[in-house]
């Protein structure tokens, strides 16, 4: 009864509490949705306020990032200056993948871009014109980076207005590192077999050799004066046009006839024989050995007397110059042909640069209609037509050469010429530039004329009587530079009976390509004019000229002795200021009566046209120009050793939190992730993201020093066109704790997204037990093959996201020793991605089974016993499917 009566009397409060609690809630309901609906009008006006400060400027620049190091560089100097590249369309998409516009750089590599909607964005690079491609990373991609650095072609950027979202571009075959090794040919006279034999006619030198022009310590301008690489007269005899093979690392020589200077012993090592005129030599730079020899078809005529090297055949000598062997030399940028000019016959030939075998040939020059305007002839008379310098530039080759009025002897009909020739069929196109050379010059040496003359079939008797040759060009930065060689210099000693003066010349030509305009009284291009020479001194185009310190004086603030000291050859490295040119008496205003019939270098500004510095190869102390001809053009061609570009890989990897496979604005990397780099099994680079997320691997010579930081070094080099795999297999990483815990492989290969789409995506899969990896399991891997020379490729990006799959699978494997016999009462522990541990006993034969496991997640296995220990005792698995095969095997 009283049982009843308690039980009636808590029905009754439970009923009034009940009704009270409704109560409370209906009042402070109104008052929380009252409040939250002013809460939610204060966060919509401030976001609203906030979006519109968010949505601001992206800008920065894209420049050719000439040495590779992903800065842009642009102090005065002798490394590289980077420029900018034009036309590069620059977009920004938001969060959720909407464009959210675009721009495009202008002349100068700049760009801004006025982003609309809300960040954060994500900025991709696009349209990169032809032939450039990224070049190093240099900083991080998130928030931008210095006015200096520069980012991937796919970065990231918040929601205010973002500077400094840089992107460095290269061209392999124009990249250099600083300071690279030169080499240049010199000249020893009389036979190269002879007392001159073990006299050097190849020398390497570092691009930053010598000293500043204006040093007065003369010893300075010799440094260095020792030479790695050092190639003996009697190996390759006289050679003047060199090229070099940056993947082979090969010098390739040309021979050349020099009067009064033999040949090398050509492809029979045999001295006077035929082949010696169109003998090339390569060179190994590392040990000084010839590794092969090639022939030049239809370069047979040796028109040198082995007997008597001091006449050396007199008229038919002086003749055979600029007529006979090996002109102008060059390789391709991708190193599949080497382009060689035969003056016997006049016409350009491809040789494949590992068999010397000839790939075709064009036409004769002597075939071309070249206009001579103001000259006694409408044309240049088809016998006048002399080619020599041959130049591969950008997907085409270019030939100079001279109407060299030897039929008419009118200095009006010397013409320079700059022919267009396909690389493929070798079919001679346009003539992109010509020029008249009868203009004014200053004198070879007092008293003697340095004006051009038509070329002369014997020997003259005036100390000086320069005659043109076209021996050598380079591109900079859209100009031409053009080297003519003073042909007096290659047919006579520098005393003697027949002794000459030389006077050769280096010119400018600006503005657009195949438009260029010659320099003129020493100023080139449109306003802002460039050049600071002198004006109206009677030198050079227009009465003055660009490249106006060719000269030499005796004394320091003396009358030039000499004006005129070229020897024509040229050679500039894209993005330097400097072309280095060979001349006489590199030393100028010397304070030594001594450091006269020389022969050197002179590193002479693009812009101002002054010489900036000089190195002297060799000293003919004041003397006779024996055996190295002083003045008489005792050096021929050079060429920078540039390394290949290398390659760089990777890029990052990144919470995907909406799990669609893009990198969307807003998504961050995710930090301390192991990444390897594998060839085949074997681990060859390491590296960890940093607080990006990102991860690269560069070539390198020497173990990484530092295989935790996000610069995964190769040591040896990452190789070209190879097979590589990027892993993400170490277990910790998956561990509770790890960056990627409870993390899996988002969508592979999206192409739904707006933008770029390989440089947005993720691109591992999940792979079961890659061999080399450390342990077994699942992991991601990428796999890929490199690109070539410089083929940097940082869109290797991997998602992992978080949400699992909504389909199960069951886990399933055996317990067992090495024999194979099971081992029951096994405890196999499975970890789920959200920390949920389940655990089974292994049966009578040692099987297991988990079932009921969410797809798509990262799961960690691990197995205990207490009779038996495993050396392998955990596995990360990737779940896409059932898994019927999880072993793990007990130690001995």
């Amino acid at each position: 009864m009283k049982i009843n009566v308690f039980l009636t009397r808590y029905r009754a409060v439970a009923v009034l509490l009940l009704i009270a609690v409704l109560f409370l809630s209906i009042v402070f309901s109104n008052e929380f949705y009252s409040n939250a609906q002013r809460m939610t009008k204060s966060s919509v006006a401030a976001d609203e306020k906030s979006d519109a400060a968010m949505a601001g400027t992206i800008s920065g620049k894209v420049f050719q990032d000439f040495n590779g190091n992903g800065a842009f560089d642009n102090t005065s100097g002798l490394n590289s200056i980077d420029g900018g590249v034009a036309g590069v369309t620059v977009s920004a998409y938001d969060g959720l993948g909407n464009a959210c516009g675009s721009t495009t750089t202008d002349a100068a590599g700049s760009y801004s871009l006025s982003a609309t909607g809300t960040g954060p964005y994500r900025v991709e690079f696009t349209t990169l014109p032809s032939g450039f491609m990224p070049s190093a990373r240099a900083t991080d991609s998130v928030s931008g980076g210095t006015a200096a650095d520069s980012g991937s072609t796919v970065q990231f950027v918040p929601n205010s207005n973002t500077a400094n979202v840089n992107l460095a571009l290269n061209r392999p075959e124009e990249f250099c590192e600083n300071n690279p090794a030169a080499v240049v040919s010199r000249f020893v006279e009389g036979a190269q077999n002879g007392v001159y034999a073990n006299n050097s006619v190849l020398w390497d030198f570092p691009y930053n050799s010598g000293t500043a022009y204006n040093d007065t310590t003369v010893a300075n301008y010799d440094n260095p004066s020792t030479h790695a690489l050092s190639v003996a007269a009697s190996t390759t005899g006289t050679v003047f046009s060199l090229a070099y093979s940056r993947i082979n690392r090969r010098v390739y020589a040309a021979s050349f006839f020099k009067r009064h200077a033999g040949f090398g012993p050509g492809v029979d090592n045999i001295f006077n024989n035929a082949d010696d005129a169109g003998a090339i030599y390569v060179i190994n730079p590392a040990t000084n050995a010839i590794t092969s020899k090639f022939t030049l078809p239809a370069a047979t005529t040796n028109a040198h007397d082995p007997l008597d090297y001091t006449s050396d055949n007199n008229d038919a000598g002086w003749d055979a110059v600029g007529k006979t062997s090996i002109g102008g030399m060059d390789l391709a940028a991708d190193e599949s042909r080497l382009f060689v000019m035969n003056l016997e016959n006049r016409r350009l030939y491809a040789l494949n640069p590992s068999t010397g075998a000839s790939l075709g040939n064009s036409a004769q020059a002597s075939t071309l209609t070249l206009p001579t305007p103001g000259g006694s002839a409408a044309n240049c008379p088809a016998g006048d037509i002399r080619p020599f310098a041959v130049k591969a530039y950008r997907g085409q080759v270019y030939v100079g050469m001279v109407c060299s009025a030897e039929s008419t002897n009118v200095a009006t009909n010397l013409f320079a010429y700059v022919v267009q020739v396909d690389p493929t069929s070798l079919a001679f196109g346009p003539v992109v530039h010509s020029f008249p050379l009868n203009y004014t010059r200053g004198f070879a040496d007092p008293g003697q004329a340095a004006e051009w003359r038509p070329w002369r079939p014997t020997i003259q008797s005036n100390f000086a009587f320069p005659q043109p040759m076209f021996v050598d060009m380079e591109f900079e930065n859209g100009n031409l530079l053009i080297g003519l060689r003073d042909r007096a210099g290659d047919q006579a000693f520098d005393n003697g009976p027949d002794a000459k003066r030389t006077a050769g010349d280096s010119l400018k030509s600006c503005g657009s390509f195949g438009a260029w305009t010659l320099e003129n009284n020493g100023r080139c291009g449109s306003a802002p004019l460039l050049g600071q020479a002198p004006q109206a001194t009677g030198q050079g185009p227009g009465d003055a000229e660009f490249f106006y310190e060719d000269d030499f004086c005796l004394t320091p603030n003396g009358a030039n002795y000499h004006d005129e000291v070229g020897w024509g050859v040229m050679l500039h490295i894209p993005g330097r200021e400097h072309v280095l040119t060979t001349l006489l008496d590199p030393i100028s205003r010397t304070i030594s009566s001594s450091a006269t019939f020389d022969g050197g270098l002179r590193w002479m500004n693009v812009n101002s046209g002054a010489s900036n510095r000089a190195y002297r190869v060799y000293n003919g102390t004041g003397g006779s120009g024996v055996p190295d001809f002083g003045k008489a053009n005792g050096l021929g061609g050079t060429t920078a050793m540039c390394s290949a570009a290398p390659i760089e890989i990777g890029n990052r990897v990144w919470r995907d939190i909406n799990n669609n496979g893009v990198q969307d604005g807003g998504e961050n990397g995710i930090a301390n992730v192991t990444v390897r780099l594998y060839q085949g099994s074997t681990t060859v680079g390491t590296a960890v993201t940093d607080a990006n997320g990102e991860y690269y691997f560069v070539s390198s010579t020497a173990v990484d020093p530092t295989p935790t930081d996000n610069i995964g070094q190769v040591n040896g080099g990452i190789q070209y066109t190879t097979a590589y795999q990027v892993r993400f297999d170490n277990p910790a990483n998956y561990n509770s704790g790890g960056p990627l815990f409870g993390l899996f492989l988002t969508t592979q290969n999206v192409t739904s997204q707006l933008g770029s789409d390989d440089s947005s995506d993720s691109d591992a899969a999940n792979v079961v037990n890659p061999a080399g990896s450390p342990s077994t399991g699942t992991y991601g891997v990428v796999s890929l093959t490199t690109g070539g020379v410089g083929a940097n490729d940082h869109t290797f990006d991997t998602g992992f996201a978080a949400t699992p799959l909504s389909s199960e699978v069951s886990v399933s494997g055996r317990v067992m020793t090495s024999e194979g016999r099971g081992v029951t009462n096994a405890v196999v522990s499975l970890t789920e991605a959200n920390g949920n541990v389940r655990n089974v006993l292994t049966g009578r034969r040692g099987y297991f089974n988990f079932s009921n496991v969410e797809d798509g997640q990262t799961v960690i296995v691990s197995v205990r016993s207490r009779r038996f220990s495993f050396s392998q005792s955990t596995q990360v698995i990737s779940l896409t499917d059932n898994v019927v095969d999880l072993n793990f095997v007990a130690d001995q």
